[in-house]
């Protein structure tokens, strides 16, 4: 954010970036844009907002919005700017115009699940910091089957660098390895109602699922070479190495390849 101050009032800038055509924002109402500049693949887009987060609360409000903008524009890759972008004489810009946050109010809000609005008692209560960087964590999951815990730190420290960065590695840990333990699954809703031992198996079978895939996958890969198969033998002390896998668990599956054939 980008803070400036006349003889008259003291407003803060935003901006953005989005891989779009320029009108997403008008699906949304929201107020016309003092900056908007063209690039090779997308935009920048930036709002002229009244006042100043210097307490606490207001820094809230401000990365509520914040958060808020990503999820609603998720689909073109949004990224909040720490910097002016460098304008040139194409871009459009209105210095005159300036807005409150609660123009900003047709923005998503940041999905909450039905299990904790039921815990919360005031929904004011719920970090939505925190459910940000997690459906960020999910999204990455989608896309990549798993996601590296630089990546969280980088998505908080960048999008939320208002808060303390103690208090953001916290919760990226939190996040990271609540997905860690359960082998990087989203869980559906109905899955928080199962009991300890249900939840167990479930991970357990996952787990054996996911060691297969990539056992399998692997030897696939390497099919014909004399690295890891030789007499017709597997090496099961290089493939253990290579896949990260338990020597026990691959001399299982390696029977099963064998009574299959």
């Amino acid at each position: 954010m980008q803070v400036y101050q006349n003889d008259t009032q003291i407003t803060t800038w935003i901006y953005f970036y989005l891989k779009g055509t320029g009108s997403e924002f008008l699906d949304y109402k929201l107020p016309f844009p003092n900056v908007l500049q063209h690039i090779n693949r997308g935009y920048y887009i930036g709002w002229q907002i009244n006042g100043y987060p210097g307490t606490k609360e207001a820094r809230e409000y401000f990365n509520d919005i914040i958060a808020r903008f990503l999820i609603t524009f998720k689909d073109y890759y949004p990224e909040k700017l720490d910097f002016k972008p460098k304008l040139d004489k194409y871009t459009h810009i209105d210095l005159k115009s300036s807005y409150e946050l609660k123009q900003f109010q047709n923005l998503k809000s940041i999905p909450i699940k039905k299990y904790v609005q039921k815990r919360a008692e005031n929904i004011n209560t719920i970090d939505q910091t925190f459910w940000a960087i997690k459906y960020y964590t999910e999204d990455l999951i989608r896309e990549m089957g798993f996601v590296p815990y630089e990546l969280l730190e980088e998505f908080a420290f960048r999008h939320f660098y208002h808060k303390e960065k103690s208090t953001l590695r916290s919760k990226c840990k939190a996040i990271w390895n609540w997905y860690n333990e359960r082998d990087w699954t989203i869980p559906q809703t109905r899955s928080f109602k199962m009991t300890r031992s249900e939840r167990a198996k479930k991970n357990a079978e996952l787990k054996k699922q996911r060691a297969k895939a990539i056992l399998f996958g692997f030897i696939q890969q390497n099919l014909f070479s004399n690295e890891y198969k030789r007499d017709g033998k597997w090496n099961i002390t290089k493939l253990s190495k290579a896949t990260k896998l338990d020597p026990k668990t691959i001399r299982k599956y390696i029977k099963e390849i064998e009574i299959k054939q």
